[in-house]
């Protein structure tokens, strides 16, 4: 199960770390998972981490769509490899427990994905 503390340091740091981090992502291209993240919360920008006790790991909920597949672990693992990475590109910043939201620039980019 993936500690979302971390994750919350993960953004953070990210973001306060400012544009030396960012600008390091920027200069690479979107990954298929990071884009389909980004589209599917396009509209709102929220994202969950969730976890339970019958389902092992953690996985991403975006605006209701859970990246989780119960028969292949790989799935959600990868999703949540893509989430991980859009917080260090500055994308994404914790809100508070397990949720987490769409900065500025993750809404511009979400938004301009979705419209493609």
């Amino acid at each position: 199960m993936i500690d979302i503390a971390s994750l919350m340091a993960l953004c953070q740091t990210s973001l306060a770390g400012g544009s030396k981090v960012i600008e390091q992502y920027k200069k690479t291209k979107l990954s298929e998972a990071e884009k389909e993240l980004l589209i599917a919360t396009a509209k709102k920008g929220e994202f969950r981490l969730l976890s339970v006790d019958q389902i092992p790991g953690t996985w991403v909920r975006t605006d209701g769509k859970d990246f989780l597949d119960t028969g292949d672990t790989a799935f959600a693992a990868k999703y949540l490899e893509a989430f991980k990475s859009l917080c260090e590109r500055g994308y994404i910043v914790h809100e508070g427990g397990h949720l987490f939201m769409l900065s500025g620039t993750g809404f511009e980019k979400a938004r301009k994905l979705a419209k493609k």
